[in-house]
């Protein structure tokens, strides 16, 4: 304190400087409470002219190349963004107008690196716009949230425009004109190469395949010959075999219309009383039989039983057969108790010997005479 209570030059000089940073303090507390309501999002748009992008294959010529997008951000985490902002004093205005320098930095950057690390040629460049936007989307993202302390909700790159009339555009694209067709070219050099390699080889498998055919032709007769020849061989035992069952029928066929024109024939030729008393014989007599009883007539014969049965012979069936013509097999040898037989209400074949309606065929049937063919078993 001064003299007579007034204060010195020197105090009224530090109340200044004091009252100077305690209004400072209080703007840049200010400025960083209206930005950190920003939470729900904020947009910049991003605006970059025309510079120059080098194609690889003109590196000396650039071709002029404009940028538009936007990025959108948000302050998500207060402390973070104070550590980091602590020391300016930011406004709105000028905080986006720094975030906007430093994001068309790093666009400029990606894209004019884009045609050699993306490999995307500069005259196709417009057409690559979403692939661009997510190379600029991965390299810028962290890097403006480690500088800002902001969160980036999104970035897109809207539009990529070439200048079509600069100088630079014109030889690139008549270069890459004369490259394309070189490019054909190489690929019909190519294909063609490709088609006489294929060729050539084609050749020399053909030449390999003649003369292996050449070689083994004799082989080759050789093997059809013996193929024909046993191809003939079996068709000649398959007629053989088809004459023989035809033969086997035919007799068949015949014995059994000889058996029946012989039995048609006795019953013609000797009567029916002749051919009754012809069936009869060899059968025991009833008691009594050949002798008169008193006030009648000659004894009569047993009646014939009125059957039809099929028989096994040869192998094959024959009839229907009567009981006298079933006795005329039994006499030739033809019918025995072991041949089998079948009429209508059997359920199967049966053995003749078995069946016993015709057990008397075989009671005083005589043995077959030598040289008779076997019987065959029946069905």
């Amino acid at each position: 304190m001064g003299l007579f209570g007034f204060k010195s030059k020197k105090e009224v000089e530090e109340e200044k400087k004091k009252a100077a940073a305690d209004a400072a303090r209080r703007v840049e507390e200010n400025n960083l409470t209206n930005l950190t309501n920003l939470s729900t999002g904020s947009q910049v748009n991003i605006a970059i002219p025309y510079f120059d992008v080098f194609d690889p294959r003109l590196t000396d010529t650039g071709v002029p190349v404009s940028v538009h997008g936007s990025i959108v951000y948000a302050i998500e985490d207060l402390d973070m963004f104070h550590s980091i902002n602590k020391r300016e004093a930011y406004s709105d205005e000028t905080f986006q107008n720094k975030l906007r320098g430093t994001v068309t930095k790093f666009v400029k950057s990606v894209v004019s690196n884009a045609p050699s690390d993306a490999n995307i040629p500069v005259v196709q460049i417009e057409r690559k716009v979403l692939e661009i936007s997510n190379l600029v989307e991965n390299y810028i993202v962290p890097k403006v949230e480690a500088l800002f302390g902001v969160k980036v909700r999104s970035f897109d790159i809207t539009a990529i425009n070439v200048d079509k009339d600069s100088r630079g555009y014109r030889e690139l694209k008549a270069m890459t004109a004369d490259l394309e067709q070189e490019r054909i070219m190489a690929k019909h050099n190519s294909d063609l190469n490709a088609f006489n390699t294929q060729s050539d080889l084609n050749v020399d498998a053909l030449k390999r395949q003649h003369e292996m055919s050449f070689g083994n032709q004799e082989e080759l007769q050789r093997m059809n010959l013996e193929h024909q020849r046993e191809t003939m061989r079996i068709q000649r035992e398959e007629m053989q075999r088809a004459s023989r069952l035809q033969t086997e029928q035919t007799f068949l066929g015949a014995h059994q219309a000889n058996l029946n024109a012989n039995v048609l024939n006795n019953a013609t030729d000797n009567g029916l009383d002749a051919f009754q008393t012809k069936s009869s014989m060899g059968m025991p007599q009833m008691p009594g039989a050949g002798m008169g009883m008193p006030g009648m007539g000659a004894p009569s014969m047993p009646a014939e039983p009125n059957v039809q049965y099929m028989v096994g012979v040869n192998g094959q069936q024959a009839g229907p057969f009567n009981w006298q013509q079933m006795k005329q097999l039994v006499q030739q040898g033809q019918l025995t108790a072991q041949s089998y037989v079948w009429k209508q209400g059997m359920p199967q074949w049966t053995l003749a010997g078995q069946v016993m309606e015709l057990q008397p065929l075989f009671a005083s049937a005589m043995p077959p005479m030598p040289g008779m063919p076997p019987q065959m078993p029946g069905f």
